[in-house]
């Protein structure tokens, strides 16, 4: 028996980060899917928004039953063959924490500096929408995405002082240190998915998983060596997770909070070496992604509503 799909919040907005996907590359146009936007349901079209000329930090505003939607566009597809192309798709996720004035602790530069490129538009779009306490301000992304919502829910709650009633990411790196983390988790109610064998959401890597992804890395040839160097390049930068998480098992059904770190850890070090060693990055991609058919999406629609909140 097909389970039934989901009418839970957590769905729409995975359906919501997945429709940011439809800001075509290199344009600020948004052309609605037959797969996502029906199921968030916008109430009129979204307005895409993009922060640079080239249009690769974009963000899409629209409005439903459940509020005023903010979903931020997440990574570009990486290469299925290439492992060069593998290790610039990760270079992406890794840079140097900062202080910033207008979020406490320490964030992730480059998600920083892409969320600010397009926070006044969003908010001047979501002002328009008239938020209030009738309205609330929902927040979402996918992989880049993600930690891009977070960083962007925490400015648009405490600078612009709207009222964000709930974040939820997929597939999310770490956004920032640990008094980010503290200060975020005082002011924002935030639940992150996590997928079995996704590497993105370890990312920035702790010092713990630096030492097995290095001794793993080593192993092998050309790009694995280039990827131990990477991985050491963030010893020390203690970039942690932000809210509560929901962890998505091999099944891609079942899901549970607080999956511990060490198996989730051995699980995509595995991965990481097979994937490098067979030069074929499906079951990579597969872990990440969002698409039907992959472990966010299976999961998150057929949550039941007693788990779906």
């Amino acid at each position: 028996m097909t389970p039934a799909i989901s009418t839970s919040l957590n769905f729409r907005l995975l359906c919501a980060a997945g429709s940011a996907y439809d800001i075509a590359p290199g344009a600020c146009a948004y052309t609605p899917d037959l797969v996502y936007s029906p199921v968030v349901g916008y109430t009129s079209a979204p307005k895409a928004i993009c922060g640079d000329i080239n249009s690769i930090n974009a963000c899409l505003v629209g409005e439903n039953a459940d509020g005023i939607i903010v979903a931020f566009r997440g990574t570009l597809p990486l290469s299925l063959k290439d492992p060069n192309n593998l290790l610039n798709w990760l270079e992406d996720f890794f840079d140097v924490p900062r202080p910033a004035s207008n979020v406490p602790g320490q964030v992730h530069s480059g998600f920083y500096d892409g969320t600010m490129s397009l926070i006044a538009a969003i908010a001047a779009t979501v002002q328009s929408l008239n938020p209030g306490p009738a309205k609330k301000v929902l927040v979402t992304g996918h992989s880049l995405g993600g930690a891009m919502a977070s960083i962007g829910a925490y400015i648009l709650s405490q600078s612009y002082h709207f009222p964000v009633q709930q974040v939820v990411t997929f597939a999310s790196p770490k956004p920032g240190d640990i008094g980010f983390q503290a200060g975020y988790q005082t002011v924002i109610n935030q639940v992150r998915f996590e997928n079995f064998q996704d590497i993105v959401p370890l990312v920035p890597p702790s010092d713990a998983f630096i030492q097995p992804a290095v001794g793993v890395l080593k192993l092998l040839p050309q790009v694995g060596q280039k990827l131990a160097d990477l991985f050491q390049s963030a010893a020390g930068w203690n970039y942690v997770p932000v809210g509560a998480q929901q962890f998505i098992e091999a099944d891609m059904h079942t899901i549970i909070s607080n999956e511990p770190v060490a198996s989730q850890t051995w699980d995509v070090v595995k991965e990481i070496g097979e994937d490098i060693w067979d030069r074929d990055f499906s079951s990579f991609l597969a872990a990440h992604t969002i698409n039907p058919g992959g472990g966010y999406y299976r999961a998150i629609s057929t949550m039941t509503s007693a788990a779906a909140t």
